[in-house]
């Protein structure tokens, strides 16, 4: 949710209405908070009340910014940037990465005192080309200021003989770089403000206002995340691999393996790793390339591990573990693609696809667990005007459990397999990320308060849910927590869970507090 804290305050307000919110940003006169929920952009006054939808998204938002003409840009992670009205509507392309020279993201948009230009950063395949661009609405031309892998903010000055500075992170530092907004150029050299600053991927966990306010915050998610196990109970039982930043975790029907998403802090490329679930060994990689690699999703056998190519060519591939293989395309598509689950009878995959008439979709693929190779075309399984993601084979295969906005909020719902008939709503207080037990008599999900839930279940004659209950706080990173990746996985027994954790390796969650400067700039020049 959205909390909203007074500095001459100590109370915290949250905003009912904002679960499942992420990055927000401030309308010009501080009234309205702008922010984004998987397939929708809204906005809520800040000292509360409903919020209003402006715009639907076919891509997860990755920051906003709102000038004084009531325009919105926004960013996202596989596309270019996004304007739309204050007052709602359909958003319209701004710009478009330079797939050929390996953009694939444009993001953090922040506009400059004028409304009218703007600061994001392209981000790149390769580490050096990230960087951050000044735009313009009135024009499709742009101008690289700086080269950084994370977003820049920019401060202006406090009167007009001054200065105003761009905001960007060099490495954990916080630097500051003078800004002359009449030539929309640098004009001079770069200087620390902050040290210890952390980052989540392109976003710096810092900002600024007009008045002089600079917040920030140390840690983040920026590469200390970690696979931590826990008992029912919620006991630590350990660390598994080193820390590092993970997405997307999945453990083989034997239980002896991990493999997960590991993404690179200094990029934004991603590899599927291997790591040995009995004992604490160096992971092994298990793809390579400079590529957007997720999933990832084991046979039902073990022996193959079928992965997702996101940015400018979405794909699936299909690789056989052990035997050093390459990886063989299943599936090539136009649109954004995530693995979800194999059918246990070996014969099937389930995955999400975004549609930009019908947003996420469940589809299956007719595909051999044994041999190379897709059997047939894509078919869908649920093609709704809601989005429908996460989803999961029951162990007898008859079912598939999912995650629906249908209700207005993400929610668990099963529904029977391949008729898709028979539905039943397993959550009533919103959802995320459903994992059945091996043996079909439990589901587990992600509650909206973070809690991991249980619920028990009857798959035949007919099915039958019974009530859930908290097992415990999961303790979940928040990072890359949307529609598809799964963030925890559990074992055969429903007995331990594998978390992809912010908490430290006793189990307990890290927090840092935020810091917050005022008058930063009245010792520069001292």
């Amino acid at each position: 949710m959205l909390w909203v804290r007074a500095l001459d305050s100590l109370e915290v307000r949250a905003l009912s209405g904002t679960d499942g919110a992420n990055f927000p940003f401030w309308s010009p006169d501080s009234r309205f908070i702008g922010f984004s929920v998987p397939g929708k952009l809204k906005k809520i006054e800040a000292s509360g009340g409903p919020p209003q939808t402006i715009c639907d998204t076919i891509d997860n938002v990755t920051g906003g910014s709102w000038n004084r003409e009531g325009t919105i840009v926004f960013g996202t992670p596989n596309t270019g940037l996004f304007r739309v009205s204050q007052g709602g509507g359909s958003a319209t392309p701004l710009t478009a990465p330079d797939t050929a020279h390996g953009e694939n993201g444009h993001m953090r948009p922040w506009f400059l005192p004028d409304g009218r230009h703007y600061l994001y950063i392209a981000l790149n395949t390769a580490p050096e080309g990230s960087a951050i661009y000044l735009g313009s609405l009135d024009s499709k031309d742009r101008k690289r200021l700086v080269s950084s892998r994370q977003n820049a903010l920019y401060a202006p000055p406090a009167t007009r003989s001054e200065k105003g500075h761009v905001l960007f992170l060099r490495e954990d530092t916080l630097m500051a770089q003078p800004f002359d907004e009449q030539r929309f150029d640098l004009a001079g050299d770069p200087f620390p403000v902050a040290e210890r600053v952390g980052a989540l991927r392109a976003l710096g966990l810092f900002s600024v206002s007009a008045n002089g306010v600079l917040a920030h915050r140390a840690g983040g998610d920026n590469g200390n995340l970690r696979l931590v196990w826990f008992d029912r109970e919620g006991r630590s039982k350990g660390v598994l691999g080193p820390a590092g930043l993970y997405r997307g975790v999945a453990i083989p029907p034997d239980g002896s393996r991990v493999a997960v998403t590991r993404d690179d802090p200094g990029s934004v490329n991603s590899d599927i790793w291997i790591l040995d679930a009995g004992r604490n060994a160096a992971p092994s990689r298990f793809t390579f390339g400079n590529l957007r690699n997720g999933g990832p999703v084991w046979s039902p056998n073990g022996k193959r591990i079928v992965f997702a190519v996101a940015w400018s060519a979405p794909a699936m591939f299909v690789k056989d573990y052990g035997r050093g293989a390459n990886e063989e395309p299943l599936l090539k598509t136009d649109t954004a693609i995530h693995p979800n689950d194999w059918s246990p009878d070996g014969r099937r995959l389930l995955f999400a696809s975004a549609d930009p008439a019908t947003k996420w979709n469940l589809w299956t693929l007719p595909v051999s667990s044994q041999s190379a190779g897709a059997g047939g075309e894509p078919e869908p399984y649920l093609q709704t005007r809601f989005n429908e993601s996460q989803g999961q084979f029951s162990p007898d295969g008859h079912w598939v459990a999912y995650t629906s906005d249908e209700s207005g909020v993400n929610q668990i719902y099963v529904q029977s397999f391949p008729a898709g008939s028979g539905k039943y709503m397993i959550s009533t207080n919103g959802a995320i990320q459903a994992r059945w037990r091996r043996d079909g008599k439990e589901l587990f999900y992600i509650a909206a308060d973070g809690k991991m839930m249980a619920v028990e279940v009857k798959t035949a004659p007919s099915f039958e849910v019974g009530a859930s209950k908290a097992l415990f706080d999961s303790r979940i990173s928040r990072y890359g927590v949307v529609t598809n990746p799964f963030h925890y996985a559990v074992t055969a027994d429903g007995k331990r869970f594998l978390i992809i954790s912010n908490a430290d390796p006793s189990g307990s969650p890290a927090a840092t507090p935020i810091t917050v400067v005022l008058n930063w700039t009245a010792g520069l020049k001292q």
